[in-house]
């Protein structure tokens, strides 16, 4: 496979059973049609499918977010998943830029992702593309209900 060979386009309203297939694909969970639409017609989501060969290979999830202390937005990468067969050839780092292209676009000044140090393919691929940690021995997430 060569990486030239690569199609990754930001899913719109009309291609929602691609990006439902998308999801299903990645998250194990089948979204409704209604959900999706509700998702990608909101213009602050990003879903970015990475297709070869007709194939989904893999995605990008995110979320474009307005701060209260500057004029740029920010972009919060919610989540990179590569089919297993296509990891460590380039799909990940491919996904990154063209989301990262696509929110300097939409006026976004910076972008972050949370991961666990545990996760050592998602560490090196941030690393690898860029990211730099930010108090790396102090972060603690929380989630509600």
């Amino acid at each position: 496979m060569g990486i030239e060979e690569l199609s990754i386009t930001r899913l719109t309203t009309d291609e929602w059973e691609k990006a439902q297939a998308s999801i299903t694909i990645f998250w194990d969970t089948v979204p409704s049609q209604e959900t999706i639409v509700k998702f990608l017609s909101n213009s602050q989501n990003i879903l970015l499918s990475a297709e070869l060969d007709n194939s989904l290979i893999g995605q990008v999830i995110g979320y474009i977010l307005e701060r209260w202390d500057k004029d740029e937005s920010m972009l919060f990468l919610y989540s990179i998943d590569v089919a297993e067969t296509y990891q460590r050839r380039g799909i990940g780092t491919a996904l990154i830029k063209a989301v990262r292209k696509l929110g300097r676009e939409q006026g976004c000044s910076e972008a972050f992702v949370f991961t666990n140090k545990s996760n050592l393919a998602a560490m090196q691929l941030y690393q690898s593309t860029g990211g730099k940690k930010s108090n790396p021995d102090d972060v603690v997430m929380f989630e509600f209900d």
